[in-house]
């Protein structure tokens, strides 16, 4: 069975854009771990070989750039390690680590599609996704701490502010709120999984409300036990010592009646009396009880 992960992914690959703004956007997403080196050289090494042949066509659509992939296997996990030389791709990367221009809208948006385009890059290359049915948390790795600066800029721009945690080496933007992460696979384009993930957390907050019922009733149940098990040994005490029959009327009934039903709650054991009364009216004489089986040394 696939990982959410993996599902995210299938269903963003299934809706790549068509317009040419958009498709560099999305390739920009994808490059966003991208290394530039000497001589306008860039280095891509991106996990998943189904990512492999977009990167490939993206590239020389966008850049002219026709580059084989070198497929590894890397803890049984596939990954494409992509180098070649682009002047206008590196100076574009360039751009995108300049750290005076965090706050700058990035340059390859031209449509408000291209967002969405964006963001369905860094769902394909960078996101690690947990499990929605365990616990709400998408986490965004890049390793270039001024690109996760306008990253976040991007999406704090969209009303979905992410905690920013230096690491070594990377540099993770990090979405904990449901509402959050579902806002965030919705503008990638995996609106069928960002549906999931509410529903998932629907089911979460009816578990743990069902669990806080639970753990409440077992706690008055043990309440009640503990209580019972107290007002017998006092009973008993009372028969023990002889003082059982000095009691009134009202309280030796009430102590018959416990020794009968040890188990029965005191709001049903007080109807047993004739006639009925009140829980507080047993409480009352169960408390009479208790220190009369106290006073007896």
């Amino acid at each position: 069975m696939k990982s959410f992960s993996s599902q995210v992914k299938d269903e963003v690959l299934a809706s790549v854009p068509s317009s040419q703004c958009c498709r560099r956007a999305l390739l920009m997403g994808l490059m966003i771990n991208a290394e530039c080196g000497i001589g306008d050289a860039v280095y891509l090494r991106i996990t998943g070989k189904e990512l492999a042949p977009l990167v490939q066509r993206l590239l020389f659509e966008q850049f002219g750039r026709e580059v084989t992939p070198e497929v590894t296997n890397c803890y049984g996990r596939s990954v494409a390690e992509f180098g070649f030389v682009s002047s206008k791709l590196a100076a574009a990367l360039t751009e995108l680590s300049d750290a005076q221009k965090t706050e700058q809208t990035l340059p390859f948006l031209k449509c408000k599609a291209c967002g969405s385009a964006f963001c369905a890059g860094l769902l394909l290359s960078a996101a690690r996704i947990s499990d929605p049915s365990k616990e709400s948390r998408l986490e965004f790795r890049i390793s270039d701490p001024q690109r996760a600066m306008r990253t976040a800029t991007f999406f704090t721009s969209r009303g979905n502010v992410p905690s920013i945690s230096g690491r070594t080496e990377l540099t993770s933007l990090l979405f904990r709120r449901t509402e959050d992460v579902e806002d965030v696979l919705a503008i990638g384009g995996a609106s069928v999984s960002a549906m999931a993930s509410m529903q998932q957390k629907l089911v979460r907050e009816l578990r743990g409300e069902v669990n806080r019922k639970s753990n409440c009733e077992v706690k008055n149940i043990r309440r009640a036990t503990s209580a019972a098990t107290l007002q017998l040994e006092a009973i008993k005490k009372l028969r023990a010592s002889g003082k059982f029959d000095l009691l009134s009327d009202e309280l030796k009934e009430t102590a018959i009646l416990r020794e009968e039903e040890p188990e029965m709650p005191l709001s049903e054991l007080a109807q047993r009396h004739v006639p009925p009364i009140s829980k507080s009216g047993l409480n009352h004489r169960m408390e009479k009880l208790l220190s009369a089986a106290e006073k007896i040394k």
